[in-house]
């Protein structure tokens, strides 16, 4: 009970930073609502565009699925890895980790923070999408919606774990995650239509693990592609998740990098 009540504190004490620094509300839930109005207004004359996984969908269904799994990766992966590389280089994680706390309450707190801000930003992005362009929504694409966010958020967090050994400074991690996340949104769906794109790059993009997020809350979120549970999805962001939990689990230090 004391690990638990350690991590939802850490937690909260988490959200409520989160929401005091406008830059990273910006980041994380204003810049994917904007995306989605500007792009459902541009495209919303093309009525249906062709999903990943070859289904026509709407626009609105189209970029509300894509932008909140590029919301989610931007968010969880970026912030995870800044805030694990500026406790770690400012001493914190060392003198967290010779406490008398549990060392698995600051991880357990991120991961906790990250699961709400999740669903934040599928909550506003659906009601959005609902109230405004009309979105049709099932219950069962609420439930879909639902497991591919936790998916989503564990998949994100170990790859964030994993890579920010190789993070040397808090400024280098705000760069890199929005960076990587933007490059990926690309070639993944989520801004363009995948027969925009070489095939090369879509066959390269489905072992990534934006895409199979992405393709799934679109087709989920459109009334003709049933229930939006796609087995690739979980088998590859599974993988994906497990590996960097391995790599994190053998290569996180609580020692400051920079000496």
């Amino acid at each position: 009970m004391r690990f638990v009540r350690l991590s939802v504190a850490l937690a909260i004490y988490n959200l409520r930073a989160y929401l005091r620094s406008a830059r990273t509300v910006a980041l994380g839930i204003i810049m994917p609502v904007g995306l989605l109005v500007i792009l459902s207004w541009v495209f919303s004359h093309q009525g249906t565009i062709a999903a990943a996984a070859g289904y026509p969908i709407s626009a609105i269904a189209f970029y509300a699925g894509g932008l909140t799994a590029y919301g989610l990766m931007l968010g969880t992966f970026t912030g995870v890895m800044v805030a694990v590389v500026s406790a770690r280089e400012a001493g914190w994680l060392k003198r967290f980790r010779v406490s008398p706390l549990p060392p698995g309450s600051y991880l357990t707190g991120q991961i906790v923070f990250n699961v709400i801000i999740s669903f934040g930003l599928v909550i506003v992005m659906l009601a959005i999408s609902a109230l405004v362009y009309g979105l049709h929504l099932r219950l069962v694409a609420l439930v879909a919606m639902f497991c591919y966010t936790l998916l989503g958020v564990f998949s994100f967090t170990a790859i964030a774990l994993a890579i920010s050994r190789l993070i040397t400074t808090a400024e280098l991690g705000s760069s890199v995650g929005p960076f990587v996340t933007i490059t990926l949104s690309f070639t993944s769906g989520v801004f363009l239509p995948p027969d925009l794109m070489p095939r090369w790059l879509v066959d390269i993009s489905n072992y990534l693990p934006l895409e199979p997020l992405a393709q799934s809350m679109q087709t989920t979120l459109s009334a003709t592609t049933g229930t939006g549970f796609l087995l690739r999805t979980f088998i590859t962001l599974g993988i994906w998740g497990v590996i960097a939990f391995v790599i994190a689990r053998w290569s996180f230090t609580w020692q400051p990098l920079r000496r």
